[in-house]
């Protein structure tokens, strides 16, 4: 019980920015596509530099962002297929990306410091760079592809810094490079600024629902990809890897089910309303993941994190 207060504690402060976004999107006009795009163009490349250029990859924990990115494209092909069947129209591109996405970074993150050392929570960082990857690379191109043509879309994709910023990681990373010390304020502002405003814009997304008329059906398809076949397909991975591989530990069995049980990604809402595809029903889905997640992801921990 004790951790489970401990970690709800943890992420309260999330749910707040929320209610400041609602508040702020409901009474004060604020521009929630302009926020979207600051973060997209801005923010998020200096993030991701961040994530990449201080992790420790060796070959091992090189597969981790692999596997966290194949996963997540998995779950988006899958649910895109099966949304095009039942909608047939851009709902099904939205409906992948809540479905695969979840929101290890602005959600994950402070939970993950509460529970790893920092050589697991370096693990687990690599899972996110897997996730940031697919969501400034599938996710753009998949929302894109609700409102533009295959070759818009990738022309759009093209331009997106944060293709931009992960090679100069990697650059950095390869050459042993670093960034001159006074500008790690900077960064961590960046950081701040990354977890305040995502947070945010779900509650602006929020309130341009002009009345809540939820589609469950939507909501329901994306829980069953993000809190079910997302975390089965862990589970799978673990046993093969437990009974077969050996590759790794139990520490990191525990960062990859964090990664797994999260609630749907904040950023989506961002990509859904800068590209102005369907970010009322997307906002939907993310509000009641969020808040499903503020029960669910203690629970599971206090269950498998004995």
């Amino acid at each position: 019980m004790e951790i489970f207060i401990s970690i709800l504690f943890k992420i309260i402060p999330l749910y707040i920015f929320v209610v400041i976004g609602y508040i702020a999107g409901k009474y004060l006009g604020i521009d929630a596509k302009g926020i979207g795009k600051l973060i997209i163009y801005i923010i998020a490349p200096f993030v991701i530099f961040e994530a990449i250029t201080h992790s420790n990859l060796s070959i091992s924990t090189f597969l981790l962002p692999i596997i966290a990115f194949l996963i997540c494209s998995l779950v988006a092909f899958l649910f895109y297929e099966y949304g095009k069947k039942i909608y047939g129209d851009a709902r099904a591109n939205v409906l992948s990306i809540v479905a695969a996405e979840g929101n290890t970074g602005y959600f994950g993150i402070p939970i993950a410091l509460l529970l790893f050392d920092q050589n697991i929570f370096g693990i687990y960082i690599l899972g996110t760079v897997g996730v940031t990857i697919f969501e400034n690379t599938v996710v753009y191109y998949l929302t894109a592809r609700g409102r533009y043509t295959v070759k818009e879309s990738l022309e759009r994709l093209k331009k997106l810094p944060a293709l931009y910023a992960f090679i100069i990681a990697v650059i950095f990373l390869s050459f042993d490079m670093t960034l001159p010390y006074y500008m790690d304020n900077f960064v961590i502002s960046m950081q701040g600024a990354y977890v305040v405003l995502g947070m945010m814009l779900i509650g602006f997304g929020i309130s341009k629902i002009s009345n809540f008329s939820f589609d469950y059906k939507f909501i329901a398809l994306s829980f069953i990809g993000k809190f079910l076949v997302w975390p089965l397909v862990i589970v799978f991975l673990i046993l093969i890897d437990y009974n077969i591989l050996q590759i790794y530990n139990q520490e990191i069995y525990r960062a990859f089910i964090l990664l797994s049980i999260v609630p749907i990604a904040a950023n989506t809402v961002i990509f859904a309303t800068v590209l102005n595809v369907h970010p009322d029903k997307v906002s939907s889905a993310v509000l009641f993941s969020t808040v499903f997640g503020l029960v669910y992801v203690p629970t599971i921990i206090v269950f498998l994190f004995k």
